[in-house]
């Protein structure tokens, strides 16, 4: 029971997490309408399939290795749009 009841845990932050980036990364966009933000958002939405496909049928991930590197694939994209976005605006400093 405390083993189920801590996998419910982290697949709810896990997934609360990515609600939170998604949101963020969708009010940036709204403001910037940057390309980069766009790819982000869209590495950061498909992830976040992967968690809720992860989350009902995790038996499916075990058996198929690839399926992981797609999802850190998504991951790393989501983290290129940021990097990206970051590197395109202009310097603050004085």
């Amino acid at each position: 029971m405390h083993a189920h009841l801590m996998q419910l845990v982290q697949v709810t932050a896990s997934l609360f997490g990515g609600i939170l980036m998604i949101a963020g990364l969708f009010v940036l966009w709204s403001k910037s309408s940057s390309g980069w933000l766009l790819f982000a958002l869209a590495g950061e939405a498909i992830s976040m399939l992967f968690r809720l496909a992860y989350a009902v049928l995790p038996s499916m991930f075990a058996s198929t290795p690839t399926i992981g590197m797609v999802w850190a694939a998504t991951g790393l994209m989501a983290a290129a749009g940021v990097l990206g976005y970051a590197l395109e605006q202009p310097s603050r400093r004085t």
